[in-house]
């Protein structure tokens, strides 16, 4: 998914929190309840005899909540597996194309991936499940009995959708963990799956067109669906592209990206930190590292100052700067690196710093 679309997905505001996990409700639903509430309504008052106007809407708007918490349940089952995997979950987010569930990381194995990616069809199949006992516990036609109906339909609609081998789609997750364990390479399967994902796109859009033309879809659905159509070619193609840039990830390795640095004492100069550097990284430690030169500070001392100018006013804090062993290569890198979401990192060989391992150097790696 791309740097804009996620920032559009993201924007809305936080709903609730769980378990630590913020829950963002998308500005966009907002507009998928009301349109969800002027299409069904209409059809809650001519099903239900009797029933009046207010009553059809706050029906309606409930079953647009109903659909919200759905989602939401659908969404938790993703987060539920993931933490329980030790995936640490950044948010959840609901919005008119449904939710996603972001996580820290990828599943470091394809079982691990697979049963993260299930879990949310799963619980979408047991609520519609719900559902349907609850049309056999009402009475036909009624207004309980339309609300089991729509339970039960959506939930059963969602959960079979999202089974389709195709990326971005929870299937497509499946598929593409089904081939990594079969062949050992995790962007074969975001390759296979990636271009599965793009014949359920197109398939999506072909079906939308032949339910709008038998009058089974309003202008609005078409265009909720084109819209779900074109999110999951994005996801697609990100796949494909990701599969690409497999080759590049399995050569990353820290000690190679990593710039030499040399440790010096806290209490130091200027002077003795440059000449032990010799042009390496200056990582000030004092018992622990403290700080790391500001090369842009150390160039403006004045040349006659800079034997005796202390270091520790030229630092910048090592207080956050997390530390990576020197042998950690391939996605087990980009997964500690994108994890933590730092710029930088103190790179250890057994115990020892032997360099400074920045985020942007990674990145250029895989460009």
């Amino acid at each position: 998914m791309s740097t804009n679309v996620l920032a559009f997905r993201r924007s809305g505001f936080t709903l609730l929190r769980f378990k630590g996990i913020p829950v963002t409700l998308g500005y966009t639903w907002l507009i998928l309840a009301a349109m969800v509430v002027a299409i069904y309504a209409p059809i809650v008052q001519r099903s239900v005899p009797g029933i009046g106007t207010g009553t059809s809407l706050f029906v309606a708007a409930l079953f647009a909540l109903t659909l919200l918490v759905s989602v939401f349940l659908h969404e938790l089952g993703h987060a539920l597996v993931s933490l329980r995997a030790g995936i640490p979950v950044r948010r959840i987010n609901l919005d008119a194309l449904g939710g996603f569930t972001e996580m820290d990381r990828e599943a470091s194995r394809p079982g691990t991936a697979a049963a993260i990616a299930l879990a949310g069809p799963a619980v979408s199949a047991a609520l519609g499940v719900v559902g349907l006992v609850g049309l056999f516990a009402t009475e036909l036609g009624s207004l309980p009995w339309q609300f089991a109906f729509q339970v039960c339909v959506a939930n059963l609609l969602v959960a079979v959708y999202n089974l389709l081998p195709g990326l971005p789609l929870d299937g497509g997750k499946a598929l593409q963990a089904g081939i990594w364990a079969a062949t050992g390479d995790r962007w074969t399967g975001y390759r296979a799956a990636g271009w599965a994902g793009r014949v359920v796109a197109v398939a999506t859009v072909g079906a939308g067109l032949w339910l709008f033309a038998a009058q089974w879809f309003s202008w609005i659905g078409l265009i909720l669906l084109l819209m779900v159509s074109f999110e999951l070619w994005r996801g697609a193609s990100s796949a494909i592209r990701a599969a690409r840039m497999g080759p590049r990830v399995k050569a990353l390795h820290a000690a190679a990206l990593a710039r030499p640095a040399v440790a010096v004492p806290a209490a130091a100069t200027l002077g003795e930190a440059l000449a032990e550097a010799a042009g390496r990284e200056v990582v000030a430690v004092d018992g622990r590292p403290v700080g790391v030169l500001d090369r842009t500070a150390a160039e403006a001392v004045p040349a006659e100052q800079v034997a005796a100018m202390p270091l520790q006013g030229l630092l910048r804090s090592a207080e956050r700067i997390p530390a990576l062993p020197a042998a950690l290569k391939g996605q087990a890198l980009v997964d500690a690196i994108g994890g933590s979401g730092a710029e930088r990192f103190l790179v250890l060989d057994e115990g020892r710093l032997t360099g400074l391992l920045y985020t942007s150097d990674v990145v250029k790696a895989l460009r």
